[in-house]
């Protein structure tokens, strides 16, 4: 998760290449999940749906992997990138939230033994009443687990039947979300809603891995992602407010969105005459996941500090004045923090994240397609 999609990321230790495209659509989506919690603006999320596109490239570097050490070593090691920078965003708010009256909290009162989810996110990680920023974000973190540890499990029936592999999460969300499938309400629905809205999101990265995307024309994608982004569109136009706002037609738009994103592979050379551009790309790919854990609790912090010297909150003063201070905030809690994500990818630790030269990536053979 640490490292670009596609698995083409290119260290001192291996050969593989990076792909500037995945590295860029990454860094987009890291950088539009911080605007979003930062002018909290409903339609940046339809411009770009991060999180699809996140778990679209996800998918990608996971079949990869697999398709190269096999599941156990797979689950492994994407185990161990993702979960030290979480484990460091703990070190600081579990203490914090105890000493803030966790344990005397009547609305989220304190379970000991759900500190665990800490440690491995099976489900959301607890916080008191107080501590809410810690742990808002981090519902990414617990579905990608879950994706993680089924993956091997995907990719035996991804490698059987691709098209119906393809198309089953996304049938499952919809039966989710009438009332044919009651969907529980508690830490089991939580992981079955966002393993059904978000997998053909992830299957679609098994796709572009296996280059089985690259056999449907270019238009035949273009046009599947507008069928189904204007069926997203009038089935949310239907319940009354936000369109998007509806999960089944945020789950067909992003999607879509991730399909003809995942489809395209331009070379993206014209980087190369921007190289501060292209450092500023390949840094936000090594500090992914601090970035993701750590911008909430800044950008709450940086609220908090802007109202006590006078701005008022939920103007657009406020906003403009949360992205200039949160910014440079954000910043420095990962250059703190950061280095971890080199320990937990097995890279030399640095500040400042090293940049390697980025590569023509491998042409990968495709998969026999199936109904």
């Amino acid at each position: 998760m640490n490292r670009s999609g596609d698995e083409q990321a290119l260290d001192p230790k291996t050969t593989r290449p990076r792909s500037r495209y995945v590295d860029t659509l990454r860094a987009v989506a890291i950088t539009r999940v911080f605007l979003h919690h930062t002018l909290w603006i409903s339609w940046l999320a339809v411009l770009f749906p991060s999180m699809f596109v996140m778990f679209g490239l996800a998918g990608a570097m996971t079949a990869a992997s697999l398709e190269r050490k096999g599941p156990a070593p797979t689950v492994r090691s994407r185990l161990r990138r993702t979960l030290p920078p979480l484990w460091a965003l703990a070190a600081v708010a579990i203490p914090l939230m105890l000493i803030n009256g966790w344990q005397h909290d009547p609305t989220n009162p304190l379970r000991w033994q759900d500190l665990l989810y800490w440690v491995l996110p099976l489900a959301n990680p607890p916080a008191s009443s107080w501590g809410g920023a810690f742990t808002l974000a981090l519902w990414y973190i617990r579905a990608y687990i879950w994706f993680v540890l089924l993956s091997p499990i995907f990719w035996w029936f991804f490698q059987r039947w691709p098209v119906k592999t393809l198309i089953a999460p996304l049938t499952g969300a919809v039966l989710l979300y009438s009332p044919l499938v009651p969907l529980p309400v508690n830490r089991v629905g939580d992981v079955m809603w966002s393993t059904a809205s978000y997998g053909t999101a992830w299957m679609l990265g098994f796709a572009r891995h296996t280059r089985l995307l690259d056999r449907v024309p270019i238009w035949v994608c273009a046009a599947s992602a507008a069928v189904l982004g204007v069926v997203g569109y009038v089935w949310g136009a239907g319940q009354g407010g936000f369109p998007f706002a509806d999960p089944i037609a945020e789950t067909l738009w992003g999607t879509g969105f991730v399909l003809l994103a995942l489809r395209a592979r331009p070379t993206l050379a014209w980087l190369d005459r921007f190289p501060r551009l292209a450092r500023l790309v390949s840094a936000f790919n090594a500090r992914a996941i601090t970035i993701y854990v750590w911008q909430l609790p800044v950008l709450f912090l940086t609220g908090a500090l802007l109202q006590y010297a006078g701005v008022t909150p939920l103007t657009t003063e406020m906003k403009i004045a949360s992205l200039l201070v949160g910014a440079p905030l954000t910043a420095l809690a990962v250059l703190a923090v950061g280095w971890i994500e080199d320990i937990a990818a097995r890279r030399r630790p640095a500040l400042v994240p090293a940049v390697p030269a980025p590569r023509a990536a491998p042409t990968a053979q495709p998969v026999a397609a199936s109904a």
